[in-house]
């Protein structure tokens, strides 16, 4: 393939990823919010939107998408005539976009096209795509670690920066015990994990790793191997990534060593970001939002973004001391008669008594009961 080729077919893979990210949005939110979705932004506005229309697998999809690639992708879309303009409709509204009939087959063709169905199926929650990262920099630092030690040379340039994954491997290592099974037990382990995985995703996960006598492929030194777009690699590197990690979850007691790669790196709550699960903390001794906000010394409304992550990822949390349910249910009522997630539009309809954070909350909740 030569190097037109394969930056047309770049183009249309990341056609096809935007445009059925785009799909559930449409007449809802602005083209840059799909953006922040596949750059996987931390606004709990995003994160809310990725639990609300279900766009788990798109979430950090591409982490360092350049936002003028983005744009150009926009302008393809537009001039296609896939997906149209819609302009804002009263003062507080943003423009939004809509999809033709030719770009609502066009979207489903894609999708079948690059076997999404497949790539995508094991993200089910945002919180998988922000363990991938960690996961893997602390699996290839941990095998090249390894498999430096079976050689005896340990004076070697760790082919991994990230300095948690560091530590994470030096603590696991620094125990003579430990040290010994992972020696020993790695590449069972390892093996057994991607052995159900699909032949060309196994060889592109162990092709990237490094040790002694390999020096692990970039991704784009693959992709010309394979005479195929680079992102579209990406999606089956993060399917192979996802599936290893929802089953070290579920089987950890297969998997005694590579089960602590998916710990989570904060003490708190796994299922929230870190500062979220310091804000959850504090509400479990009694805090309101106003208190924890002054004693974090933090914004009141990063703490309502907070209070929305938890209501999101934890439904065991009561949060009738700043929703009634009655009021919930009236608000996820309106949004389901307008059809809509929009906030202002759903808040037009109630009670002028009625605050934004209510009305996320609901939305929030709501959402997490439907999955």
């Amino acid at each position: 393939m030569n190097s037109r080729n394969s930056a047309a077919e770049e183009q249309d893979l990341l056609c096809a990823v935007a445009l059925n990210a785009m799909l559930p949005l449409a007449n809802e939110r602005t083209l840059q919010s799909a953006y922040y979705i596949l750059r996987g932004r931390k606004a709990n506005q995003t994160l809310q939107d990725v639990h609300l229309y279900t766009l788990y697998p798109y979430y950090r999809m591409f982490s360092r998408f350049p936002r003028e690639d983005w744009e150009k992708i926009v302008s393809t879309l537009f001039q296609a005539r896939w997906i149209l303009p819609v302009d804002a409709v009263g003062i507080n509204s943003k423009p939004t976009f809509t999809f033709s009939d030719t770009g609502l087959q066009h979207a489903k063709h894609m999708y079948q096209k690059y076997r999404f169905d497949v790539w995508f199926a094991p993200f089910t929650q945002s919180d998988l795509a922000e363990r991938i990262e960690p996961f893997w920099n602390r699996l290839h630092l941990m095998v090249q670690t390894i498999s430096q030690m079976h050689q005896g040379d340990l004076g070697f340039i760790p082919v991994v920066s990230d300095k948690p994954a560091q530590r994470w491997v030096k603590n696991q290592l620094s125990d003579g015990t430990l040290r010994h099974a992972w020696k020993q037990q790695l590449s069972d382990e390892l093996y057994r994990l991607w052995e159900p995985l699909d032949e060309g995703v196994q060889e592109l996960l162990f092709c990237q790793l490094s040790g002694v006598g390999q020096v692990g492929k970039t991704m784009g030194q693959v992709a010309e191997i394979r005479q195929t777009s680079r992102s579209y690699l990406m999606l089956q590197f993060r399917y192979g990534l996802a599936a290893s990690i929802q089953t070290l979850l579920a089987e950890s007691n297969h998997y005694p060593l590579l089960s602590k790669l998916v710990t989570e790196s904060h003490k708190l709550d796994p299922r929230l970001t870190e500062s979220a699960a310091r804000t959850y903390a504090m509400l479990q001794t009694g805090c309101d939002k106003k208190e924890i906000a002054k004693r974090r010394q933090m914004k009141e409304s990063t703490i309502e973004d907070h209070l929305v992550e938890i209501a999101l990822r934890c439904p065991e949390w009561d949060m009738t001391t700043y929703l009634p349910n009655e009021l919930a249910k009236e608000i996820v009522e309106t949004s389901e008669r307008l059809d809509t997630s929009r906030l202002r539009l759903i808040k037009d309809q109630l009670e002028a008594t009625v605050t934004y954070l209510q009305i996320r909350l609901a939305l929030a909740r709501a959402t997490r009961g439907a999955k």
